[in-house]
C-alpha cells in the first residue's frame, strides 16, 4: 500500500481544512461520497515517518549480511550505501499509512469492507507524508416499515395418518430382500446393468450410454425414465430384456425427448420383507417401544411443521424488509456471497469423490458461468444482509458471549476442527448469523423461549430448541431398501430470501447448488 517515493508528487498546502488527531502527529479530512465510498485525505508530521524509517532501519538492519560488521552493528550510512535507503521510508511510509488508517476508521466510526484504494501525494524524507485513501463503507440503509409484514407463524399439527406414514417408511427402510426364484412383481427389488443405445443423429454413430452396474430397481415405484419398472414385470434372475423408452423433459439437454434402447440385464430377483411393527422393531431404531416410537416420530413431524411454518413467515417477512427498505448494495458485498456460494459448491463437490474440475466439465459450465448465474441471488443475499444489521441496530437485538459459547459447543465443526472456532472471522460468523436468526424470530414473534415451546406445545411435541428430536430415532423418512441419499444442499426454506445461516450454508445458496447438482445427475 506504497507508492515510489521518486514518483510522488508533492502538494503544497495540502493541510488546508485537516482536522488535527489527538496527539497531534497526523492531520485528517473525511469525505464521504456517491457509492458508498469514503477519502480520507491525511498527512502524517515529517517526525513519525522518520520514527518509523529508523524503525525499519533497525529492523533490516539485523538481517543484513555487510563484510566487517555483525548483524545489526553496521552503521546506517554503510548499510544504505549496501542496500540503498528508498526501501527504508517506503516501509516506513506503509507503517504509518496503515497505523494512520486504523485510528481513523475507529474516531471517525467507519466500517470498511475492503482494502483501501491508496495514492502517495507526498513522499520525501523530512517532509510530511500526504496521502489520499479510497474505501469501500457498508452502506446506509433507509428502512420503511419492516414490522408491516403480516406474517405469521401457523404450523400444522401432524396427524395420526401422518406418524403411520412415517413409521412404514421406517420400515421400508429397515426391509430384508430376500432372493427368490421366481419372475419378479410388483415391490421386488431386481439388481440390474442397464445401457442405452440411442439412434444416430444425423448420419453420426449410434450413441451408447451405461446408466447402471449392479443397481437396484423397486418394481412399482415411480423413477426418472418413464414405464422403465413397469417395463421389468416378469423378469427373471439372468434374463435380458430390451425396452424402447423416452427421456423426460427433464433429462440433460442433450437427452431430452429422445427414444433408446434400454438394454437390461437382470442378476437378481428380490422379495422386500418388512420388519413386523411391534416393540423389538421400536427397540431396532433406538426406542423403547411402539408407544414410544409413535411419540418420538410426532415430536419430530411437530417440530419440522414448526420449523417449516418458521421459516415460511420469515422469508416473507424479509422479503417485505427488502421491499420497503433503500439500499445501495456495494459490488465487494456482491462477490463475497458469490464466493461463499461457490466454495460451498466445490465442498459439495468434493464430499461426493470427484474433482471440482471434474465437476465442471460434466456439468458443462465454467465456473465464471456459474457466477454469472448466481448473480442476482448473491446480490438479493448481500441486499438481506444490510438490512437485517439495520434492523438488529434498530431494535438493538445482540449475541452475548455465552450465547455464542453455546451456539459454537453445538456446531459440527466444534468436533471436527476446534481450531478452526479460533478464528475470528469464523466466530464472527456464527455470531452474525445468530443476531440475524434473532432480528427475524423477533419480527414475527418468537424472540423468547416461551413463544416457541408454547407453540409447540400445541402441536403435541415436547420443546426442543436444537432439534435434537431427529437424532433420537434413526431412520426417519420414508426411505426404502433401494433408496438414494437425499439431493446434496441440505433442507431449503421455500425459494426467495431466508435468513442469514452462512455457517451451514445460505438458503439461497443452497437451492442455487442443489438446482446445479441435479442438473448435472
Amino acid at each position: 500500500m506504497t507508492t515510489d517515493p521518486q514518483t510522488a508528487t508533492p502538494e503544497q498546502g495540502a493541510s488546508d481544512g485537516l482536522k488535527p488527531s489527538a496527539d497531534g502527529s497526523f492531520r485528517c479530512r473525511v469525505d464521504r461520497i456517491k457509492g458508498s465510498l469514503v477519502r480520507i485525505e491525511a498527512e502524517a508530521d515529517a517526525a513519525r515517518l522518520t520514527a518509523a524509517a529508523d524503525r525499519v532501519f533497525t529492523r533490516r538492519n539485523r538481517q543484513a549480511n555487510i563484510p566487517g560488521f555483525r548483524p545489526g552493528k553496521a552503521p546506517r550510512a554503510i548499510y544504505e550505501r549496501t542496500y540503498g535507503a528508498q526501501h527504508l521510508w517506503s516501509e516506513g511510509a506503509e507503517d504509518v499509512i496503515d497505523e494512520t488508517y486504523r485510528e481513523i476508521t475507529q474516531s471517525e466510526q467507519i466500517e470498511p469492507l475492503d482494502h483501501p484504494q491508496l495514492e502517495i501525494r507526498q513522499l520525501e524524507p523530512g517532509k510530511d507524508l500526504r496521502f489520499t485513501l479510497i474505501v469501500q463503507i457498508r452502506p446506509e440503509v433507509t428502512l420503511g416499515d419492516y414490522a408491516a409484514h403480516g406474517a405469521t407463524v401457523e404450523p400444522v399439527a401432524p396427524t395420526d395418518e401422518d406418524v403411520e406414514r412415517v413409521i412404514a417408511g421406517m420400515r421400508e427402510h429397515h426391509a430384508e430382500l430376500r432372493p427368490v426364484e421366481r419372475p419378479a412383481q410388483a415391490g421386488d427389488v431386481i439388481t440390474v446393468d442397464i445401457d442405452v443405445e440411442l439412434a444416430a443423429d444425423g448420419g453420426a454413430q449410434p450413441r451408447k450410454l451405461t446408466m447402471a452396474r449392479n443397481g437396484h430397481l423397486e418394481l412399482g415405484r415411480e423413477y426418472a425414465i418413464p414405464g422403465l419398472a413397469d417395463g421389468l414385470i416378469g423378469v427373471t434372475a439372468g434374463e435380458e430384456r430390451a425396452l424402447e423408452l423416452t427421456f423426460p423433459d427433464d433429462a440433460d439437454e442433450d437427452l431430452r425427448g429422445k427414444t433408446g434402447t434400454f438394454v437390461v440385464k437382470t442378476s437378481a430377483v428380490a422379495e422386500k420383507v418388512l420388519p413386523a411393527l411391534d416393540d423389538g422393531f421400536a427397540r431396532t431404531v433406538g426406542v423403547a417401544d411402539l408407544a414410544a416410537l409413535r411419540k418420538a416420530v410426532r415430536d419430530e413431524l411437530a417440530h419440522g411443521a414448526f420449523h417449516e411454518a418458521r421459516d415460511a413467515a420469515a422469508d416473507k417477512a424479509v422479503a417485505h424488509a427488502l421491499a420497503v427498505s433503500e439500499v445501495e448494495v456495494p459490488e465487494v458485498l456482491v462477490q463475497d456471497e458469490l464466493d461463499h456460494m461457490v466454495g460451498e459448491l466445490k465442498q459439495r463437490v468434493t464430499e461426493r469423490g470427484t474433482t471440482w474440475e471434474r465437476f465442471l466439465l460434466q456439468a458443462k459450465r465454467t465456473e465464471a458461468e456459474i457466477r454469472e448465474q448466481w448473480r442476482e441471488p448473491a446480490e438479493r443475499r448481500a441486499r438481506s444482509l444490510l438490512v437485517l444489521d439495520a434492523i438488529a441496530k434498530k431494535e438493538g437485538v445482540t449475541v452475548s458471549s455465552t450465547e455464542l459459547a453455546q451456539e459454537v459447543a453445538l456446531t459440527p465443526l466444534a468436533q471436527q476442527d476446534p481450531q478452526a472456532l479460533r478464528s475470528p472471522k469464523v466466530l464472527a460468523a456464527i455470531a452474525r448469523s445468530m443476531r440475524d436468526r434473532k432480528v427475524v424470530d423477533k419480527l414475527i414473534g418468537l424472540d423468547t423461549p416461551k413463544a416457541e415451546r408454547d407453540m409447540l406445545k400445541r402441536l403435541g411435541a415436547d420443546f426442543d430448541p436444537h432439534g435434537e428430536a431427529a437424532e433420537r430415532v434413526g431412520g426417519l423418512g420414508e426411505g426404502s431398501a433401494t433408496a438414494t441419499a437425499p439431493a446434496a444442499g441440505g433442507t431449503t426454506t421455500p425459494s426467495g430470501i431466508i435468513v442469514p445461516d452462512r455457517p451451514a450454508g445460505t438458503a439461497e445458496g443452497r437451492e442455487a447448488i442443489r438446482e446445479l447438482l441435479q442438473k448435472k445427475e
